[in-house]
């Protein structure tokens, strides 16, 4: 690893106008002059072919989410990699620079992600013709786990910039590189990006979703609406479903996200304990110019891809397929997302929607425009999973990457999440073949038990609706929902003096191991001095609250 002096004039360092995770910002490094000849870290080869014949195998079973990447074990940090510039005001940027010969995306697994107020993460491709970024300490997690969007290309550029007022207070450790060898097409040579890795008789959810419909039902509207719903997820950085964000009977704005259960791998039933803090939510990823089920490549360039970190699983189970998450973070009200309606009555009415990232590709949809019917099949081990059946698509089609999204009615309302079938394309048409889809219903009160159905979370008032009404975000009572304050404490242990860094004022509670409260006060600014000299040597309790919004770290004085 090196270190570089840059002298520049300070005016060329601005401050990233989006502190949201898009592929909208520009990096800081890509206005100044920086070494390009650092030495690249390059990952082995790997046998491609026996991969897609084990994929083959998974796809058909339906019983795995669709994978798209092969993961390298690496261990890559701030001190054992890259390269460190020093800028004229102190402040610093690390670059690392990653190959993967042959990958159509690269993407990344960090065991530790820890930024602290100001500092940036992005990652982008030799040519900067795509990029993913800022991720800030908005990022941070409990764990220290962080998986990472995908970026086009296999020279790919991770780019840290870190303030001089928080030098070595960033953690960034690389565990696992992702080599994409399907799905997610690479952009062609001019910029534009072929996006059909999904078979030919797929449709493009800015497509006319009547198409040929005999039903009287403005599809329209309701597709308006949920191409703002649904997600795309990379799945512990090597496979991808859908799922939906959806909406609860307090109107709240707690980032639920509903998709299949086959989706984590494999399953506990339990709702707790499977690691997902290392997924990525991908909303509003379409184009507006859609192709329509031909041979023709859709021609991006695409709506901007906005992505969320991590989530917690609050409930899932085989019977019905179902698996409802929480995301770690909420959704920036300027995106203004869609929070779903759902039914739990067992009619499906005459004519559903279906939309959903197949293979890894922008949203499309597919529409029946006859009653689904309601039955109980073999799905995986289950015998007994409880399943809506389509017969057969009128207009496009689902693939592997599908599996999670949701079955709509003529309302506007899931009342299902694809599981599987043999529905594919065949040329521009589809084969005529069935897919199945975990009945909403039967996940309402499967089994009785909190951690094994949507009850508790989706109703937390205990209003016992038969359905609930999807929404815009600005329609919802954000501010009543708990989140976790961003607080960054450093150094830590110290001898008694700390700095936090918190991102609004707060108070705060300092507590020793008994529960007993040694001190209170509040935060005023961005940057604090808490100080407890006084009190022995040992490990303490920080809690920090600002509203509805809290956290707690542990302090040690040595």
């Amino acid at each position: 690893m090196k270190q570089t002096i840059l002298s520049i004039l300070l005016a060329a360092i601005t401050s990233t106008a989006v502190a949201q995770v898009t592929n909208e910002a520009i990096p800081r490094g890509w206005n100044l002059f920086l070494n390009e000849t650092i030495t690249p870290v390059t990952m082995p080869s790997f046998d491609k072919q026996a991969m897609l014949n084990q994929d083959a195998i998974d796809d058909a079973a339906t019983s795995k989410p669709f994978r798209f990447a092969n993961k390298f074990p690496v261990d890559l940090d701030l001190f054992n990699a890259g390269e460190w510039t020093v800028l004229q005001n102190g402040d610093r940027i690390w670059r690392l620079n990653i190959k993967s010969p042959g990958a159509h995306t690269m993407n990344f697994l960090m065991d530790r992600y820890d930024l602290p107020v100001g500092g940036e993460l992005f990652i982008y491709n030799n040519d900067r013709s795509d990029k993913i970024g800022p991720y800030t300490y908005k990022e941070n997690q409990e764990d220290g786990f962080l998986g990472t969007w995908i970026v086009y290309g296999d020279n790919i550029w991770l780019e840290y910039y870190e303030p001089k007022a928080f030098k070595n207070q960033g953690r960034i450790s690389i565990n696992e590189v992702a080599h994409g060898y399907r799905g997610f097409k690479r952009p062609a040579q001019d910029g534009a990006k072929f996006l059909n890795s999904s078979g030919s008789c797929n449709v493009d959810v800015n497509c006319n979703p009547n198409q040929g419909s005999s039903n009287n039902v403005n599809w329209a509207t309701i597709r308006d609406n949920y191409r703002n719903a649904v997600g795309l997820i990379i799945i512990n950085g090597s496979g991808s479903c859908t799922g939906t964000l959806i909406n609860n009977t307090n109107s709240d704005g707690t980032p639920y996200f509903l998709t299949a259960d086959h989706c984590l791998g494999t399953s506990n039933g339990t709702g707790s304990g499977y690691p997902s803090s290392n997924w990525a939510f991908g909303f509003q990823w379409f184009t507006n110019t859609p192709d329509c089920a031909t041979f023709a490549n859709t021609v991006g360039p695409s709506t901007t891809v906005r992505v969320l970190s991590g989530a917690t699983l609050r409930a899932n189970d085989d019977i019905a397929d179902f698996a409802l998450f929480q995301i770690n973070q909420l959704p920036p009200a300027a995106w203004n997302l869609y929070y779903a309606g759902w039914s739990r009555v067992l009619s499906s009415g005459n004519g559903q929607l279906g939309m959903h990232h197949p293979s890894g590709d922008i949203m499309k949809l597919a529409r029946n425009d006859e009653a689904a019917t309601p039955v109980s099949t073999q799905f995986n081990t289950n015998s007994q999973t409880r399943m809506w059946r389509i017969l057969n698509w009128e207009y496009g089609v689902t693939e592997p990457g599908s599996s999670g999204s949701c079955l709509l009615n003529a309302s506007g309302q899931i009342i299902g999440v694809l599981s599987g079938g043999s529905a594919a394309c065949s040329g521009t048409n589809d084969n005529g073949g069935y897919d199945i889809y975990g009945r909403f219903d039967t996940s309402w009160n499967s089994f009785g038990v909190n951690t094994r159905r949507l009850s508790p979370w989706l109703d937390p008032i205990n209003s016992d609706t038969i359905s609930q009404d999807g929404s815009f975000a600005v329609n919802l009572t954000i501010a009543s929902v708990a989140t976790i304050l961003k607080v960054n404490v450093y150094p830590n242990p110290s001898n008694g003096v700390f700095t936090v860094n918190v991102e609004e004022s707060a108070a705060y509670t300092v507590y020793n191991l008994s529960g007993q409260v040694i001190q209170q006060g509040t935060f005023a600014g961005l940057t604090n001095q808490l100080d407890i000299t006084a009190v022995a040597n040992g490990v303490y309790f920080l809690k920090v609250n600002s509203g509805t919004a809290s956290a707690t770290t542990k302090l040690v004085k040595e």
